[in-house]
This record gives C-alpha cells, sequence and structure tokens, in this order.
C-alpha cells in the first residue's frame, strides 16, 4: 500500500491532520477539543460495515490504560456533531466508558466526507474488498468521480480501481465468501471472467471442494470459455425467433446453458449442469411453484 500517496491524500483535505499517528500513538495532540461523545453520530458516508471485535478491545484497553491520543475529526451537524475520521476511536472510547473524546472540527463536504472515510480505511486495511467496491461505486455515481480520479485520491493504479469495482458483479453468496476470506482475491478476479452466474457459481463450489489454485481456477475458466463443437447440419432448419427466445428466457431463469431441438413431432431440451451441486440447484429452481 503506498501509505505515502495515501497520506497526501487526507492531508490535501484537511492540512492538519496526520493520518500516520497510530490510535493509541503518543504524538501530543494539537488544535483538538473535548466534545462529549454523546454528541457524535457516526459517519453517515462510512464505507465501513463490519468492525473487528477483537481489535476493537485491543482498542478498549489501550484507550483505558492511555486515553485517546490522537483526536478524531467530526463535522458540525443539525445536532451535535458527525464523525468524518476516526470511528473507531469514538465506538473503542464508548466501550471504555469515557464521557468525552479529543476531536478537531473541520468543514467538509459531503464528497470529501466520503473519500476521509475511505482513505482512512483503506491506509489502515480495515475495508473487505466488497466494501472497498462499494465505497469506489458511491464516489462514481453519487460524486461523479472517474476511475483515474479515484484512484489519484486513494493512492492506487485505475487498473486496480477498476478490478475492485468488478468485484460488485459477483453474485450475492460469493461476494460473501470473499468477505469471509473464504475466497481469496485471486480466485474472485478468475470467475469474473464467466459471463454465465451458474457457471460462475459452480466453479466456486468445485474451488472448495478441490481446493483449486488461482492458476487452476483460471485454467478452468479458459475451458468453460472455450465454445462446444458443433456439427454441421446443414439440413437442419434454423430455430425461428420464439423458440431463441424460449431458450434465453429458460437460461435467465436457471442461470446455465440452455438448448431446445424442435421436430416435427416433439422434440428435445436440454439442460447443461457443471457439477453435481449445479444439477441440484437446477433441480430446486424447477421445482419452484
Amino acid at each position: 500500500m503506498n501509505r505515502k500517496a495515501l497520506g497526501k491524500g487526507i492531508n490535501a483535505l484537511i492540512p492538519d491532520f496526520e493520518m500516520g499517528v497510530p490510535e493509541s500513538g503518543e504524538k501530543e495532540m494539537t488544535q483538538s477539543r473535548e466534545l462529549l461523545i454523546d454528541e457524535i453520530s457516526p459517519n453517515r458516508f462510512q464505507p465501513r460495515k463490519y468492525f473487528d471485535d477483537d481489535k476493537l478491545e485491543e482498542l478498549v484497553t489501550s484507550i483505558r490504560e492511555n486515553g485517546v491520543l490522537q483526536p478524531v475529526v467530526v463535522q458540525k451537524a443539525e445536532t451535535g456533531y458527525e464523525l468524518v475520521v476516526g470511528e473507531r476511536r469514538w465506538r473503542a472510547s464508548k466501550k471504555a466508558g469515557l464521557k468525552k473524546i479529543p476531536a478537531m472540527i473541520r468543514e467538509v463536504s459531503d464528497a470529501q466526507a466520503l473519500e476521509l472515510a475511505i482513505i482512512e480505511n483503506i491506509h489502515r486495511q480495515d475495508l473487505n474488498p466488497i466494501e472497498e467496491a462499494e465505497a469506489y461505486a458511491r464516489l462514481a455515481d453519487e460524486f461523479a468521480l472517474t476511475q483515474e480520479m479515484i484512484a489519484k485520491k486513494v493512492g492506487k493504479s485505475r487498473a486496480t480501481v477498476a478490478n475492485i469495482l468488478r468485484l460488485l458483479k459477483l453474485s450475492r453468496s460469493i461476494k460473501a465468501d470473499l468477505i469471509s476470506g473464504k475466497l481469496s482475491m485471486g480466485h474472485a478476479r478468475a470467475l469474473l471472467g464467466l459471463d454465465n452466474p451458474g457457471q460462475m457459481q459452480a466453479l466456486c463450489r468445485e474451488i472448495f471442494k478441490q481446493d483449486l489454485t488461482v492458476r487452476q481456477t483460471e485454467n478452468q475458466v479458459n475451458r468453460l470459455k472455450q465454445p462446444a463443437p458443433t456439427k454441421l447440419t446443414p439440413s437442419a432448419p434454423k430455430k425461428d425467433i420464439f423458440i431463441r427466445d424460449m431458450e434465453k428466457e429458460l437460461e435467465r431463469k436457471l442461470g446455465t446453458k440452455v438448448e431446445i431441438s424442435p421436430k416435427k413431432t416433439g422434440g428435445k431440451l436440454v439442460v447443461t449442469y457443471y457439477s453435481d451441486d449445479d444439477l441440484e440447484r437446477i433441480q430446486n429452481l424447477i421445482g419452484q411453484r
């Protein structure tokens, strides 16, 4: 992580705020005041949804022993104050039983509040990949920032930002595996090489079952992307639009490849599955009423 670049980013928004000071460090506080903890509300732009309980308890212990040695940053709200930077210190101080907390009051825009929260979390490596992706998406959607602009603000390359944003295309269950750490970033990036959600889900299960490496997963993706060999059947009639539309609709509902081969009387319906689990998934979908 380019900590120097991140430090420049946050200091550009709050010039006298030192990002590099540890949360329980020994730097003397300047230009801060004591505020009642109950007057401070969380940052509504906080991209972080999960707080590690063990790490929070460590901070609680440190604050009980040494106090809060780095002020949080807040802005004035309609009632009281709203956090900009330092939610872990604020949460830990409440748990430690403190009534007041040192704070610096600054005026920031909504975009800056989100940027600062992202930069702080990335600097301390506190965001999981999906939280980071969602935060970048908010910067792009709510504040019209390009990937290049986001990259400069967080000290990463545009390609890295683009790859992180692609994680939002994963299914909910695969995102959950990535958040929990069960699935690595390398495996997730490999899965994104597939367009078919059924194939993606089936291969994700195979990663866990067979303990596939990232390279093995990439090879599997390349294999699945290869077009299936087709037999030349010049005399076979072309499928009409109705049949093709029905195939697409079934593929959408079942999340896998479906082929309908009509004949003069009757025909054939082929539903492709990629593992035993995938077959069970399709069976459950068909059985739904």
